[in-house]
């Protein structure tokens, strides 16, 4: 089997999070493998909260602050192994607020639904002062991140223990509220005097709890819900998902990136989307996969979003194919000879730039060169290409006939070996960053009154490139395709069909569209531009 590398590919680690593996916080349960294999010492509840896997669009020193408190939370989990004693306390989700939780994760209630805290076995000679209401519900947060102040109620129970040592619940009269700091010392002293009457028993040196924790209907009402998610479906009952790409620029840029992060994160999280997005003080880069099914309602949450809104310079370039979740499932690179799919989880990550440039001082990425529609870029190569409609073989015209622009493909060697508009000329580089001097060299002789016109893969990288030609070159002629080869693509794939089948207008883009979402490329045409570093021959993605 043929394997395509193509030349100056490199494998980046730039969609990973920068994080290790935190160690479960003491109400996530930790997960150490010491700790799980301890004689008498039960599995503690497995689960990572999202405020520890989302954490990489904190400001530093946050991450520092949580990657701190983290490790105290395992010295305090390793001390508890090491003494085999502690208060175990199993912890039930009621029904309505798991539903509310669930919801609230978009989709997704596995971290919400039931677990185990345990507490070190101490305090019953003062009468447990130490364990106020705000411990408890702060032990409660590391355990179900998704809750929120006040808007939870708390009750305890201690289960009877028979001569056996089994453990046995009488019922909804045996829970009790708790509402106060002695309501928590309160349930923690019964719990010591149920085990005091077995002291052979294992539970004496585990006292067992039971915490429930339900929805406060005396809670202030939540916020209305956002016009953009009503009557939106499901999206776990979608069965395509959309790729998706936009950027933004928004004139003064975003200000603080870590907050505007956030606020996308509490944004998109009911639309059960995936993806990498680069969040800096420039503006956004996203690429993304949405369930196909409610990809009308987050295209309404991004224009809202004063932001993005009229700022995502030609709105939101949408793959024209979606995928079924079979094919998504399987759409990305392989790892380990796994098949995963192009996004597993939606990351988003605060970056000095969302397109690493080189440069020493941005420039005005207002000020660009004329962004052109894809349907005016194809009939501006068409004046200067001839197709052969029977072979679909397309050609640079002599020049001396029909005077050319100059096609810059401002994409990187591996991606323009793979696929490129005729009559391109490619910049030969390896990173973005070389771009500038490449320019200064190809372009050092020619009039500032030529046209240009630039192209990448979805527009973002464009709009430097034109903003460096204008203002740091000097050139008064240039143009960018809009949206890039996907809104082309796009474009020239949904564009009118023949009587006998074929398309009315020819894709002038020959080969695969290198792309950056897990799916390496999209083939538009069936040319073999790249070559297998195997057998040589020539094939695509």
């Amino acid at each position: 089997t043929c394997a395509l590398a193509p030349a100056g590919r490199r494998f980046s680690a730039a969609g990973r999070s920068l994080l290790p593996r935190l160690p479960l916080q003491l109400g996530a349960g930790f997960r150490d493998r010491t700790l799980a294999a301890s004689p008498g010492l039960p599995r503690a509840f497995a689960s990572v909260p999202p405020s520890v896997t989302s954490t990489a669009h904190a400001h530093p020193s946050k991450r520092e602050a949580r990657r701190a408190a983290s490790e105290r939370r395992r010295a305090k989990n390793l001390a508890l192994r090491d003494d085999g004693q502690m208060y175990a306390a199993r912890v039930i989700v009621t029904p309505d607020l798991k539903a509310a939780l669930k919801k609230q994760n978009g989709g997704s209630g596995k971290r919400e639904r039931k677990g185990r805290l345990f507490f070190p076995l101490e305090g019953g000679d003062t009468g447990h002062s130490d364990k106020t209401l705000r411990w408890m519900r702060t032990e409660l947060h590391g355990l179900f991140a998704g809750l929120k102040k006040d808007t939870y109620t708390l009750e305890g129970a201690v289960p009877e223990i028979d001569e056996e040592g089994k453990q046995t619940f009488g019922g909804e009269e045996e829970w009790r509220a708790l509402k106060s700091d002695s309501d928590v010392a309160s349930i923690f002293i019964t719990a010591d005097e149920t085990t005091s009457a077995h002291p052979n028993s294992t539970v004496a040196s585990r006292p067992p709890l039971l915490i429930r924790v339900g929805v406060d209907p005396n809670a202030p009402p939540p916020p209305p819900t956002p016009f953009y998610l009503r009557g939106m479906p499901d999206p776990a009952s979608s069965s395509h998902m959309t790729m998706l790409s936009f950027y933004a620029f928004p004139p003064g840029g975003l200000g603080d990136a870590g907050e505007f992060a956030k606020k996308l994160k509490n944004c998109w999280t009911p639309f059960g989307a995936a993806g990498r997005v680069y969040v800096a003080e420039e503006g956004v880069n996203a690429q993304m996969a949405v369930p196909t099914n409610v990809v009308g309602h987050f295209r309404m949450c991004c224009r809202v979003i004063p932001e993005l809104g009229e700022h995502m310079e030609n709105g939101i370039n949408i793959d024209p194919v979606p995928l079924t979740m079979d094919e998504y499932s399987v759409a990305g690179v392989a790892k380990g000879g796994k098949a995963v799919p192009p996004f597993k989880a939606l990351h988003i990550r605060v970056r000095p730039q969302v397109v690493a440039d080189g440069l020493d001082k941005p420039l005005n990425w207002q000020s660009a060169g004329y962004d052109m529609p894809p349907e005016e870029w194809h009939e501006k190569l068409k004046n200067v290409v001839d197709v052969d409609i029977a072979s679909g073989n397309a050609t640079l015209r002599d020049p001396s006939t029909a005077p050319a622009p100059i096609i810059l493909d401002c994409r990187n060697s591996y991606e323009t070996g793979v696929g490129r508009f005729v009559g391109a000329v490619p910049l030969g580089t390896d990173s973005f960053r070389e771009s500038w001097d490449v320019l200064k060299e190809q372009l050092k002789d020619t009039p500032k009154d030529s046209p240009i016109m630039a192209y990448c893969t979805g527009g973002i990288r464009c709009v430097k490139v034109g903003a460096y030609l204008t203002q740091k070159m000097g050139f008064s002629n240039v143009s960018r395709l809009a949206g890039g080869i996907v809104a082309y693509d796009r474009t020239i794939s949904s564009g009118p069909v023949l009587a006998d089948g074929d398309k009315a207008q020819e894709s002038l883009f020959r080969g695969t569209n290198y792309v950056f979402d897990g799916r390496v490329g999209r083939a538009i045409t069936d040319d073999a531009m790249g070559e297998c570093v195997t057998c040589g021959e020539a094939t695509g993605l």
